[in-house]
């Protein structure tokens, strides 16, 4: 298992993830919702972005991670890799980067609240996504020097 940095090549696959994943994360958002934001994922927010991607004993994709700045625009594992620990993996990858990282995450979406909690984010304030017009939180991690 190793991390590197992604390449236009891998960005259908990390968009295939990225809908799997998502429609099986938000089961409170319509499936077509995310189908119809695949395109807009390959072609304008991974190309964006410093994507990195972590990659399997078997030598496959088994999630990625999307940085723009400092902002964390996507982190996402593969539906059959979850629970391996690569989210963890990905995510501690970025915090050495940076000294402070910034995300959204649905209210509703318990399992990646929990997940961010428990790797330091805080709660910084709360939104509502213009486009499903489900309630999030902005969250905001700080490296301690």
């Amino acid at each position: 298992m190793s991390i590197r940095a992604g390449n236009v090549e891998e960005f259908k696959e990390l968009s295939a993830i990225w809908l799997d994943a998502s429609i099986d994360a938000h089961h409170f958002i319509d499936p077509q919702y995310w189908t119809s934001q695949v395109g807009e994922m390959e072609d304008k927010y991974l190309p964006l972005a410093q994507n990195y991607v972590i990659i399997q004993d078997d030598h496959t994709i088994g999630g990625f991670v999307s940085m723009i700045d400092g902002y964390l625009a996507a982190l996402f594992i593969r539906v059959g890799s979850q629970r391996k620990g690569y989210g963890k993996l990905l995510l501690d990858w970025v915090k050495k980067q940076y000294d402070q990282i910034q995300l959204k995450v649905y209210q509703s979406n318990t399992k990646a609240f929990n997940f961010y909690t428990k790797n330091g984010f805080i709660i910084q304030e709360e939104s509502v996504d213009p486009e499903t017009r489900e309630k999030e939180f902005v969250m905001v991690w700080t490296k301690h020097k």
